[in-house]
């Protein structure tokens, strides 16, 4: 070793702290937002859905939905990007469900069954999304909400 330079065992125990210290803060920007979403109807034929927030930075957005189903309906959970308002969506001839093929790229988390919970991760660009059931009638009793993803 050169002169003057002694090398010290707590050197070597804080450039590892601060290592680890670099990592866990590079490992929790990856980290993926976390949003809960309640899927829920009454008996009077309303249905919704709850979230935890109505809005996220872009990136990685994990959605953790649970079927609160008053009336043991199975539900679905629908991710798209668009502008279109609930009003403007494309609906099928019988005017029940979204067309979702003319809406294009759908996140979609799948069937829940009533008191069941699913969660996926999606990958979601800046801009305005709507989430929503696309069961038969869902949409039209409510069950369709705004999303924004920020930059």
């Amino acid at each position: 070793m050169p002169s003057g330079i002694r090398f010290r065992p707590h050197h070597a125990f804080a450039i590892v702290f601060i290592l680890a210290l670099s990592l866990s803060a590079a490992t929790a920007n990856a980290a993926s937002a976390v949003v809960k979403a309640a899927l829920w109807d009454k008996a009077d034929g309303t249905q919704g859905i709850d979230l935890s927030t109505k809005s996220v930075k872009t990136g990685k957005v994990t959605f953790v939905v649970t079927n609160k189903s008053m009336s043991q309906q199975e539900h679905e959970f629908l991710v798209v990007k668009t502008d279109l308002s609930p009003a403007e969506l494309p609906f099928t001839e019988a005017d029940a469900r979204v067309d979702e093929e003319k809406l294009g790229n759908i996140n979609e988390l799948g069937d829940i069954q009533p008191g069941h919970t699913k969660k996926a991760t999606f990958e979601l660009a800046p801009g305005k999304y709507l989430l929503f059931c696309n069961e038969e009638g869902h949409v039209k009793a409510g069950m369709i909400t705004a999303f924004t993803v920020e930059p």
